[in-house]
């Protein structure tokens, strides 16, 4: 086996078996050996350097659409990414960008704290945040031009399924730029209520609720 295949091989390994393999090379390959674990051990250091992958998920704060939040969950696993949880909320042009009503602003906390809980069951790490705009469309926009991310996941089907209508789908998918991933739940779909107490604090959690 060469030592580029030898290298590779050992990078599949889990931490444990890795390790027993490094020394086997060690002892039997001599400088050889000790040229593979140089090499495994820049190619790591250059993954802990690499900043994960980040997945947009954008809610409308109709209630929890539970197969887009899961979608959003596997992707996340699948990519070692995190998950961002945006909750979009309206803002009347009669307040400030980083003001919102409390009813409303309370209401998408909820959301937000609901959806986070339900991410971190499923194993992925959660950066939320709530999004304010003059719409739902211009949140979106903000959304999307002030996160770093990958690709947008959002769920479609209207307010009773918790996601956006037809017509928003279509102005997203024609002036967003980048992957979307655009998810109806099926019959049996759920979209659940956020329920339980959460903790106090303010209503701009990340920097894409400040104003542009």
């Amino acid at each position: 086996m060469t030592a580029d295949l030898l290298a590779f091989s050992f990078l599949a390994l889990p931490p444990a078996a890795e390790a027993v393999a490094v020394l086997l090379t060690l002892g039997v390959g001599g400088a050889a050996g000790a040229g593979v674990v140089a090499w495994i051990s820049s190619r790591r250091r250059a993954r802990r350097a690499t900043p994960p992958g980040r997945i947009l998920l954008a809610l409308t704060g109709d209630g929890l659409p539970c197969a887009a939040i899961d979608a959003a969950g596997r992707l996340g696993r699948a990519d070692h990414a995190v998950v961002v949880p945006a909750v979009l909320l309206p803002t009347p042009y009669g307040l400030a960008l980083d003001r919102a009503s409390p009813d409303a602003g309370s209401r998408a906390l909820d959301l937000l704290e609901a959806v986070e809980r339900r991410l971190t069951r499923a194993g992925v790490q959660v950066d939320g945040r709530v999004v304010q705009g003059r719409t739902r469309r211009h949140a979106i926009r903000r959304l999307v031009e002030q996160e770093r991310h990958d690709r947008l996941v959002v769920p479609a089907g209207g307010p009773e399924e918790g996601g956006l209508s037809a017509d928003d789908v279509g102005w997203l998918l024609a002036h967003v730029d980048g992957e979307v991933l655009v998810l109806r739940a099926g019959p049996h779909g759920r979209v659940a209520t956020p329920t339980g107490e959460r903790p106090a604090r303010d209503v701009a959690p990340g920097p894409a609720s400040t104003a542009a």
